[in-house]
């Protein structure tokens, strides 16, 4: 897997800029040296003024609205959305495999059930559940991840329902069965590792819109709370200088293309990834 990642060069781009962000990500306290050691998630600020400031050798990024150094958060931002990203991905990709595995082995009534949830939660608009559900939880990040994972799951669900409806069949599913094994060892050593690679598949390319969708709820207002070192908050910062001045509309640039980057580099890193993990795990493609 490892030789076909670094040979593709699409692949090759996509692992390089993941490594990167997780250069970042591990070195952010020497890169960016918290001011305030006991909250490192803090973006500091020099002044109060509303109006950004352009790059300076102080700063490199500038500063943007009320003063908060881009710099500092886009680094510390990169720890935010890989937590973020592992988080929800992970749990959403947990309870996807725990239920669709349940639903689709033994089938029947319980299968009914489990997809009529399924079905229930899948009608809630992604994004617009995840906002009613932070509002009513509270505004942090810790909030997000809780609507996140509750309106994110099903999509793992139903690919691991349908990969496993497809293979439960087969002859070494039903040997197994024959010789007594219990059904825990049939869907844990038989039949998920045959497959899972669509789960996989899906999860890696999600890491990216995840975190879009939590800097969505930042911009919004819903998300991390105001100096949270969050790429959606610096974006945030910057919605009232978009347009710059009537004589020059680049004049701010600096406060939106280096988060804007930041995201955009990061979902196109996951998606690299994720194609290739497609073609290196799909056995269809294989073949």
């Amino acid at each position: 897997m490892w030789k076909k990642l670094v040979r593709n060069p699409v692949s090759l781009l996509g692992l390089i800029l993941v490594i990167f962000f997780i250069f970042v990500a591990l070195a952010a306290p020497w890169l960016a040296p918290p001011r305030y050691p006991d909250e490192p998630y803090r973006i500091p600020r020099y002044g109060w003024s509303s109006t950004p400031r352009p790059p300076s050798p102080e700063h490199p990024f500038g500063l943007t609205q009320g003063q908060y150094d881009i710099y500092y958060g886009i680094v510390w931002g990169t720890r935010t959305a890989f937590r973020v990203g592992l988080i929800v991905v992970g749990a959403s990709c947990l309870i996807g495999i725990i239920v669709g595995s349940v639903s689709a082995y033994y089938g029947g009534r319980l299968d009914e059930v489990l997809m009529r949830i399924v079905d229930i939660f899948l009608s809630f608009p992604f994004l617009i559940a995840a906002v009613v559900l932070t509002t009513i939880l509270g505004k942090g990040l810790d909030k997000v991840m809780i609507a996140m994972v509750a309106f994110g799951w099903m999509g793992y669900a139903r690919l691991m329902r349908g990969s496993i409806m497809a293979i439960k069949q087969e002859e070494y599913v039903l040997a197994a069965k024959a010789c007594g094994v219990r059904d825990f060892k049939i869907i844990l050593r038989h039949i998920l590792p045959n497959s899972i690679f669509p789960v996989l598949i899906q999860a890696s390319m999600s890491l990216g819109s995840v975190v879009i969708t939590a800097s969505s709820l930042s911009f919004l207002g819903v998300g991390a709370p105001e100096g949270y070192a969050d790429w959606g908050q610096m974006i945030s910062f910057a919605r009232n200088w978009l347009l710059g001045t009537a004589g020059n509309p680049l004049e701010y640039w600096y406060t939106v293309i280096y988060p804007g980057l930041a995201i955009v580099l990061f979902v196109l890193a996951w998606n690299l990834i994720g194609d290739a993990f497609r073609d290196i795990l799909d056995p269809k493609i294989r073949a």
